[in-house]
Formats: C-alpha cells, structure tokens, sequence
C-alpha cells in the first residue's frame, strides 16, 4: 500500500486549480467539507481533501488524487506511486512530471487573472525549462500633491 505525501505546491486559486486539472482530462469532485481519500484498492484512507480527482480518472492502479485546503492554500495529497508511475494524462497514471505541469497550467490561469485584479494584463510568457518568466504591465497612478 502506497502512503500519500503532502506537496509543497502553492495552489490559492480554487477555480483555476479546478481548470488545470481539467486541462489533463480530469473531472474533479468539489466538496465543501473535505472528505477521505481513497486507495487502489477501494480502501478509505485517512488524508481528507476538499478537491478531489477519482482514482478511476487516473488509472486502474492508482490512488485518488486530493487537495485541501487549509485557510490559505490547497495542499496537494498525492500517492508515492501516483507520483512515480505514468504519464501525466487521465487514464495512464500520473508521474512525476504532473505536479510540475499541473503547476505551469495553473500559473498560466491564475497570472492573467491577478493582473486584471490589479487593473493589467499579462504581455509576455516565456518558458524555459522549469523557469517562466511572465512580463506584467500595470498602469501607474499618479500621485496629485
């Protein structure tokens, strides 16, 4: 039986984690209060989260795929064999280039979306390798005296 570890992912956005997710193929279950995981075999376990990928959306063998949220950030809860087995596409496993790709479509969402918060736009986004660089523009406000 395969443990599940907590990543070190920072995922704020409920709706754009939501769409990345969905962006690999996966329909994830939302609940509002978080329920228990469960194992290949059907077993319960004892990790809850509050967003949840079905482990028969990922593979025959895997484990579910689950994110709480904690008050600040949603912790990603994922099997040591999910994060070793696969690829990262509903129906063949994940791996472990998932989270990395998993974060990348979630930045790409959630970006654009805080520069119109702050009144912006992304301009540019350049990936190279594990590093994207986004170029942001904001307008200046000028201060009257």
């Amino acid at each position: 039986m395969s443990h599940f570890s907590k990543i070190e992912v920072k995922f704020k956005d409920k709706s754009c984690l939501v769409e990345a997710l969905q962006r690999f193929g996966f329909f994830p279950m939302l609940h509002d209060k978080p329920v228990n995981l469960y194992g290949w075999h059907g077993d319960k376990r004892e990790q809850v989260a509050h967003i949840v990928v079905p482990r028969n959306q990922i593979s025959s063998l895997s484990n579910d795929l689950g994110f709480f949220w904690n008050g600040t950030e949603y912790e990603c809860l994922i099997s040591e064999y999910d994060q070793g087995a696969g690829l990262a596409q509903a129906g063949q496993g994940l791996g472990q280039n998932f989270l990395p790709k998993l974060q990348q479509e979630y930045i790409n969402l959630y970006l654009p979306k805080l520069a119109t918060q702050l009144g912006g736009e992304v301009v540019r986004t350049v990936t190279n390798g594990s590093v994207t660089t986004v170029r942001v523009s904001i307008p200046t406000q000028a201060v009257r005296r």
